[in-house]
């Protein structure tokens, strides 16, 4: 199946969800009992009725098209959807981003996208609120906002401004210890498509991951892929799709530097740690 058609659904399924997103967004600043919040595995791991609304209005969208197609979504439902041998999957963030999205930040979106066994073939990324959309076929390359994507030449990651949610370890002082490479800067927006955003916006350089999952990062590998940039993840539990991942995503400059440091800790050299109370 050829990319563009595949693109074409994942473009209106978006669109879609996103404008939903928007919409709703706009309401619960004035009536957050809209939402329905709840916690799925902690206070910093939240589900609302909008999350499972967005991700059903994205399955319906494809399925008039790819009745037989299979997903892996990130709200229970759509594991068993579709034809178990059918070699096309639908990955599906439905509100990416629902801590900020619950308290009125503008930092989320909706991420679709498509592979063929391990090959990704489409991928959007909507941020709403923000006016950053995302787009990418396999072979046609990638977008921002309809204009060919530039990302930045930084020559190291010395100088690289970073994203990353790096697993926090608690030291004997009762203190959460991260460990990053040494660079320019390290952020977090609490939303991947706003941390992969960054870097296809050619305002930061990578990002590493350790803990989302395989429909936080989809779109974005294929996104910066088409770009020129490169990627690596590897899922915590192997050929479980819905186990978390560690990642790197980045410019191609910096990207073995990343590379190293996130799947060969042993060679690790320099490092900054860094403190949360």
């Amino acid at each position: 199946m050829e990319p563009a058609i595949l693109f074409q659904v994942a473009r209106t399924a978006a669109q879609n969800a996103a404008a939903y997103l928007a919409d709703t967004w706009k309401q619960s600043l004035q009536n957050p009992h809209l939402l329905q919040i709840e916690e799925k595995t902690g206070p910093s791991d939240l589900v609302t009725q909008v999350d499972r609304t967005a991700q059903q209005m994205i399955i319906e969208t494809i399925q008039k098209e790819f009745p037989e197609h299979r997903f892996v979504a990130e709200e229970e439902g759509a594991d068993a959807l579709g034809n178990p041998n059918s070699p096309y999957e639908w990955i599906i963030d439905p509100l990416d981003g629902t801590m900020n999205f619950t308290r009125g930040k503008e930092s989320f979106g909706t991420i679709v996208a498509v592979r063929n066994g391990e090959e990704f073939l489409a991928g959007v990324m909507i941020l709403p609120m923000l006016q950053w959309t995302f787009e990418a076929a396999k072979g046609m390359g990638a977008t921002y906002n309809g204009k060919p994507i530039q990302l930045r030449k930084t020559a190291s990651v010395h100088e690289a401004v970073l994203c990353s949610n790096l697993k926090q370890n608690r030291g004997e002082d009762g203190l959460f210890h991260v460990e990053f490479p040494i660079c320019a800067d390290m952020q977090n927006c609490g939303c991947a498509a706003a941390e992969i955003g960054e870097i296809l916006r050619g305002k930061n350089d990578g990002l590493l991951f350790n803990g989302p999952k395989l429909w936080d990062i989809a779109a974005g590998c294929l996104m910066l892929q088409e770009a020129g940039g490169q990627y690596r993840f590897e899922h915590v539990e192997p050929g479980n799709n819905r186990s978390s991942v560690k990642a790197v995503l980045s410019t191609k400059e910096i990207f073995a530097e990343l590379e190293k440091f996130v799947f060969n800790p042993a060679s690790k050299t320099k490092t900054d740690s860094a403190n949360l109370g």
